[in-house]
């Protein structure tokens, strides 16, 4: 049966057997990481969650989205647009819409928006080797296949010529990351958006073999746009198994650490009003998967940010340090497990009623 739950950190939730038996597929991918807990109950076992955010989601279907926990914040839909709110403002997405606490959708629409970014600057083109029977000379003869080939069609020329196409590995993997989400999404605004990019790549063919292309992916200086939607490509043909034509064929856990969130989203708001420095934000994943053997895989994202202050002429990695010398500092006590979560709530306390 298909059912969503919610939990805040530190909260539980009774599973079925077979989500348990896929939760603990999991646990054991986290090689020792407690970021998800399974215990035993008079009722069965409990699914936890410790210091993290995300979304684990089962082969019948069942998701569980894991929210962050500020005290101020009691309500489940409280702390949804809490979790909204920091993806938003940390990423600087400015489009915002009714995927209210589903992260997997929020991911989709950053996806969709960096492959707007990356068409309108325009799609890397490569040289390829093609080879056959035309009806005009170009480039060189293969003599052997000439002869093989048109004893008696003397009109053709069988050559071989090098060609200047968008049909390269990188495109086709976002072509089928496209096809793909629009086969799993249901969020309307992103089925939209992702209809529409589908179209715009219309001649390029999809990936035959998605772990070939993966393999030959190539970033260099030329193709730093690509950077990010390699990333996502990889999420989610490989660590949500949306490569293939089924939807529930794979059960993964997508988490981020909550510390590393909410340490992006302070410098962020730290580095809002400020002139004097730039604010980068960027992603790195580690895919973790058992060989199909059990179907389950393991997304650990980790949030890279930096600020460069130009007055000081240095890099600021510390959100502490970042809050504490930010406009309009105010002073934030200690509160709870850690100062961080105490202003990352001040930030929002802002902006949530």
């Amino acid at each position: 049966m298909i059912n969503r739950i919610q939990i805040k950190e530190a909260q539980s939730v009774l599973m079925e057997e077979s989500c348990a038996l896929q939760a603990e597929s999991m646990i054991a991918l986290m090689e020792g990481e407690p970021l998800l807990g399974l215990v035993s109950s008079p009722g069965g076992k409990r699914l936890s969650a410790n210091d993290c955010i995300g979304q684990v989601y089962f082969k019948d279907g069942t998701t569980v989205d894991i929210v962050p926990d500020i005290s101020d914040i009691r309500s489940d839909d409280g702390s949804s647009k809490m979790l909204m709110e920091m993806l938003y403002s940390t990423f600087g997405m400015t489009t915002r819409g009714s995927i209210a606490g589903d992260l997997f959708e929020f991911f989709v629409r950053m996806f969709i928006d960096s492959i707007s970014m990356l068409m309108v600057r325009g799609l890397r083109s490569k040289y390829h080797l093609v080879s056959g029977n035309e009806k005009a000379f170009k480039g060189r003869i293969v003599f052997n296949e000439h002869i093989r080939q048109n004893y008696i069609h003397k009109e053709r020329i069988y050559v071989e010529y090098e060609s200047y196409t968008q049909n390269r590995p990188e495109n086709r993997l976002i072509k089928s990351t496209l096809e793909a989400l629009l086969r799993k999404s249901t969020d309307s605004q992103n089925i939209k958006g992702l209809k529409t990019l589908v179209m715009g790549m219309e001649e390029i063919p999809s990936s035959s073999d998605v772990d070939k292309d993966l393999s030959m992916v190539i970033i260099d200086r030329n193709m730093v746009d690509y950077t990010s939607p390699m990333l996502w490509c990889n999420i989610f043909l490989k660590g949500m198994g949306l490569a293939g034509a089924s939807k529930d064929n794979l059960a993964y856990a997508l988490l981020i650490r909550t510390r590393s969130l909410f340490g992006a989203y302070v410098a962020k708001m730290s580095s809002t009003d400020r002139a004097d420095g730039v604010f980068q934000i960027g992603c790195a994943a580690d895919i973790r998967n058992d060989g199909d053997s059990k179907g389950v895989s393991v997304i650990l994202i980790d949030l890279d940010w930096s600020f460069y202050d130009r007055i000081r002429d240095q890099t600021i990695l510390d959100a502490e340090s970042l809050f504490m010398s930010a406009p309009g500092y105010r002073v934030i006590p200690y509160n709870r497990r850690d100062r961080l979560r105490s202003m990352a709530g001040s930030y929002l306390s802002d902006v949530l009623v």
